[in-house]
């Protein structure tokens, strides 16, 4: 494997939910405090968009479109004129909450979770969006005071989620809708080891976890054993995903949030976008069904 390299220098506050884009061939990620989306090409340019409202993740669509999550609820996004509008609401009955990170699933479905914004409460959930319906809240899963990590096994028979604030990572079985049984835990990590945050798979079956307050990422096997561990020149690392020619290139977000002055010191690229070339490989991320207007 390589060393983690910079590859875009964004001082993002909180970046978050870096996905390769299988037709574009860009990597995509957002700052959420700021609200605002990056993109980067492959030849190395840089785009990127400020949108109202708290934007927690957004994803492609087979239309070409983009679906993203904000502090309310579910839209779809324009690019050409930088706006939002939204489809579906979520949680008005919630108003300390907003939704956070998100990824889809094998079978182009849309998987998001919300969480208390004052990091206080459990009143975080997970939901399911298909084309044609309203959000689902899967209650099977649980109630967290942040959700984080939706990730899915690549035959689709498995999702695998986290509560980040009590370090615990879960997976569930899929039937064959999609629909999630019972929870159970995977693994967690021990405190000074951070907090579970974004994941992705891989094509052997592995689960890579990235660490916020530890400064890496793990790779877990079937059984929730540490395989390999990544460092990153951040303390923050928020999410990861496979990306490039051969998808072995995993790109990984990070963030500012919470680190003093001397932590930004000693880590002055918190908040960027890095990358590494690694012995894994991952699958092209599987696109949302359009949305429809």
């Amino acid at each position: 494997m390589t060393q983690a390299q910079c590859l875009w220098d964004a001082r993002a506050q909180l970046g978050e939910g870096v996905f390769w884009h299988p037709r574009e061939y860009a990597a995509y990620w957002v700052d959420i405090l700021a609200s605002r989306l990056y993109r980067l090409s492959a030849d190395g340019s840089q785009t990127s968009w400020d949108f109202p409202g708290t934007l927690s993740a957004a994803l492609p669509c087979a239309d070409g479109s983009l679906v993203a999550t904000f502090r309310d609820g579910v839209y779809s996004l324009d690019l050409q004129s930088a706006t939002r509008k939204r489809l579906y609401a979520v949680e008005a009955d919630l108003p300390g909450n907003r939704c956070n990170d998100a990824t889809t699933d094998t079978r182009g479905q849309l998987w998001f979770g919300s969480m208390d914004d004052a990091e206080r409460s459990e009143t975080g959930y997970f939901y399911r969006w298909r084309q044609g319906a309203r959000p689902e809240r899967l209650d099977q899963l649980g109630h967290f005071c942040i959700t984080n990590g939706p990730a899915f096994s690549l035959d689709g028979h498995r999702i695998y989620f986290t509560d980040s604030v009590n370090r615990r990572i879960y997976s569930a079985p899929l039937d064959t809708h999609g629909k999630p049984g019972a929870a159970e835990e995977f693994a967690r990590l021990a405190a000074p080891d951070g907090h579970p945050d974004g994941m992705c798979t891989d094509t052997e079956g592995g689960l890579w976890v990235c660490h916020f307050g530890g400064s890496r990422v793990s790779r877990l096997d079937a059984q929730g054993e540490v395989t390999a561990v990544i460092e990153i020149p951040a303390p923050n690392v928020t999410k990861c995903a496979f990306g490039g020619p051969n998808y072995n290139t995993l790109y990984v977000s990070t963030a500012r949030k919470g680190l003093d002055e001397t932590e930004l010191a000693r880590f002055p690229l918190s908040g960027g976008l890095f990358a590494l070339e690694v012995d894994w490989q991952g699958a092209p991320l599987p696109l949302l069904a359009a949305p429809g207007n």
